[in-house]
C-alpha cells in the first residue's frame, strides 16, 4: 500500500534528515538548492526557509501566486504545531479519515494550518526543531520530495534512499 509505504519512508528522512547546527548560510544553501533542482524540473515553487521566530529565506519562483505564499504558511504552521513534516500529518488524517481535513475537536482553523506534503521541520542535534523549510507549488508529495532531497544534499547524504518510490 502506497500510504503504508510512504509513512515508513518518512520515519527514515525524520531519522536522518537532522542538522548539528543551522543558520542564515544554511538556509541560504538550501533555498538555492530548492530552486535550482525546481528550475531544472521545469517546475515553479514558492520556497520558504524559517525559524520560528523569523524567516530566513523565501523566493517565489515565475509561475508562483499568493496561494503558494499562503500554502507555503499554512503547511509551515502544521510543522510548528505537530513536530512533524505536513505529508506526514496529512496521511495520518487520510488513513484515520479517509481525507486531509481536521475533526472539528482539533480545534484547527485551517485558514491557518494545512496538513499538505510540502514541509519538513529543521531539527537540530540537542535543540529540537526549531523550524521549517516550506514549498509549494506542485503536488504535496512532490513538494515534499523537494525539500527532503535538498536537506539530505546539504547533510552530505545521498538522497536516492530517502526519496519516495514511484506512485
Amino acid at each position: 500500500m502506497a500510504l503504508e509505504a510512504d509513512v515508513a519512508k518518512i520515519a527514515e528522512q525524520e531519522a536522518a534528515l537532522v542538522f548539528q547546527s543551522f543558520d542564515e548560510a544554511a538556509a541560504l544553501s538550501i533555498g538555492l538548492s530548492i530552486k535550482a533542482a525546481a528550475e531544472a524540473k521545469g517546475k515553479a515553487l514558492a520556497i520558504d526557509i524559517r525559524l520560528w521566530n523569523r524567516p530566513l529565506f523565501f523566493f517565489a519562483m515565475p509561475g508562483t501566486s499568493f496561494d503558494n505564499a499562503e500554502w507555503v504558511r499554512r503547511k509551515s504552521n502544521c510543522v510548528r504545531r505537530y513536530g512533524r513534516p505536513s505529508y506526514a500529518v496529512s496521511l495520518r488524517l487520510k488513513k484515520n479519515s479517509g481525507g486531509t481535513l481536521f475533526a472539528a475537536d482539533d480545534g484547527v482553523d485551517p485558514m491557518e494550518i494545512a496538513a499538505h506534503g510540502g514541509s519538513f521541520p529543521v531539527r537540530v542535534a540537542g535543540a529540537g526543531i526549531i523550524g521549517s523549510i516550506t514549498v509549494s507549488g506542485v503536488p504535496g508529495r512532490d513538494d515534499h520530495g523537494f525539500v527532503v532531497a535538498a536537506i539530505a544534499q546539504h547533510l552530505g547524504l545521498d538522497p536516492a534512499p530517502l526519496a519516495f518510490a514511484p506512485e
